[in-house]
């Protein structure tokens, strides 16, 4: 009875350390918990053959020799019985270590995620203020172009004013001088009529 308890009790431990998860999928290679059961069922076999042979003078009782090799089947599957802890626990032991070995790698990716977003927010505001630089470079510039004209044009209207009384006073001087010529062809003409 004790026996096949035990026996219920390690096939459910071996149920649940060998059952697929996410992680144990992308294991490569293969738990050594179902060898070590299938190694434990053959001893367990061996020991029910040990204890049904009755081999003794004296009727249906067990022979010493029976009872010993009883014993060493039971020894045998408590020798496995412990193999089969140990490699449960070797189990866990290397899906915890999976488990954190991800978690940090998860937490790594998290970080240079954020530190990505941080940088590229930084950047993002650092363009915006470039924007905003070359804005109010271009607005002073077209400032700066409007005021220019305007001086351009304002010079070109004083130009033209120059060049029109240029143009006017070299008009009264050429008057002048025609006048002065015919006053000059004039005189002499009086003078020889005198």
């Amino acid at each position: 009875m004790k026996l096949r308890l035990l026996s219920g009790f390690f096939l459910l431990t071996t149920f649940f350390a060998t059952a697929q998860t996410p992680e144990s999928v992308q294991v490569a290679e293969p738990s050594p918990v179902t060898r070590l059961i299938q190694e434990r069922e053959l001893l367990v076999r061996q020991y029910e053959e040990a204890n049904a042979r009755r081999n003794s003078l004296f009727g249906n009782q067990p022979s010493k020799k029976d009872l010993q090799e009883v014993v060493e089947a039971l020894k045998g599957i408590i020798r496995k019985d412990t193999e089969i802890v140990q490699a449960v626990k070797n189990d866990a032991l290397r899906r915890t270590a999976n488990i954190v070995a991800e978690k940090q790698q998860a937490q790594q990716q998290i970080t240079v995620a954020k530190t990505d977003q941080s940088s590229t927010q930084q950047r993002f505001y650092d363009l915006e203020n470039q924007i905003q630089n070359l804005e109010m470079r271009d607005k002073q510039r077209e400032k700066k172009l409007l005021d220019a004209q305007a001086a351009a044009k304002e010079a070109e209207q004083d130009r033209t004013s120059r060049e029109m009384l240029a143009v006017a006073l070299a008009l009264l001087s050429a008057g002048l001088l025609f006048y002065i010529f015919r006053l000059r062809q004039r005189i002499p003409a009086r003078r020889a009529r005198r």
